[in-house]
């Protein structure tokens, strides 16, 4: 009996401690595939959340799966953190690499579009944040 082809997938999340993990679990799967990842604030701000899912993946040999941010904040309410849980750089306490590449210049929303139209099977969203990012790409590729 043959294996199933790996499951592609995106991963949209807010890296604090619980999507670092979720992350390296996601990569360490033979039956997944990530294709990409893409950041919304959320556990804290945009900035280190992406530099953390930077970091993770860096931390992982994964340099090669891009990274796109998304939004900065949620559609119909002010941003609240989770500093208090997970430090104000979302992975406190955490010794972690610099990351070794940068974002893609497009964001989380073509990201998402894009790997989705290219790939020849059907790709699973996977999101492990709020869900701003998913409510856009929805809207604007239903």
């Amino acid at each position: 009996m043959t294996a199933a082809a790996p499951t592609p997938i995106i991963i949209d999340c807010d890296p604090g401690h619980d999507d670092a993990l979720a992350l390296l679990l996601a990569l360490a799967r033979p039956e997944l595939r990530v294709l990409g990842v893409t950041t919304v604030a959320g556990n804290v701000g945009l900035e280190a959340v992406t530099r953390n899912a930077l970091s993770v993946l860096t931390l992982a040999g994964r340099t090669d799966i891009p990274v796109a941010s998304g939004a900065d904040h949620p559609l119909v309410r002010p941003l609240r953190t989770a500093a208090q849980v997970h430090g104000t750089s979302g992975l406190e306490g955490a010794d972690l690499p610099e990351p070794g590449f940068a974002p893609s210049p497009e964001g989380a929303v073509a990201l998402m579009a894009r790997l989705v139209r290219e790939s020849p099977e059907p790709v699973t969203l996977v999101p492990t944040g709020p869900l701003t990012n998913i409510a856009l790409f929805l809207g604007a590729h239903p």
